[in-house]
């Protein structure tokens, strides 16, 4: 992950691996498709606000994407809930909706074998 130099190439990372376009990338950070094609080719820097957002909505670390520190890309995730989120973003809608609904029937089932051992 370290080969990234700029905090626009860290940037463009990001997007690559949700598999979104500048356009839909740039939305989701509130800023235009124009000044996201500025900060990955390294003419412009975001702005806090824009890293901000991009750390929260994309779960990254801000010392690796701000200063390249050595440090995981991803904060608080293992390498199993990474892969989890990973397939579920390559997932069609419909069975994105299909995975939720098992989970929480899972989780449900838990709580009450849970909450039956009290």
């Amino acid at each position: 992950m370290n080969d990234f130099t700029s905090v626009g190439e860290r940037i463009k990372l990001i997007r690559r691996q949700n598999k979104l376009t500048q356009i839909e990338f740039a939305q989701s950070l509130e800023i235009s498709q124009g000044t996201l094609s500025e900060i990955e080719s390294g003419k412009a820097k975001p702005s806090f606000d824009v890293l901000a957002i991009l750390a929260v909505k994309y779960m990254v670390n801000m010392n690796w994407l701000i200063i390249n520190q050595k440090a995981e890309l991803h904060i608080g995730l293992q390498n199993d809930e990474l892969k989890l989120l990973e397939n579920y973003r390559n997932l069609e809608d419909i069975a994105k909706e299909e995975l939720l609904d098992y989970s929480n029937l899972k989780l449900l089932r838990y709580q009450r074998r849970d909450d039956s051992l009290k």
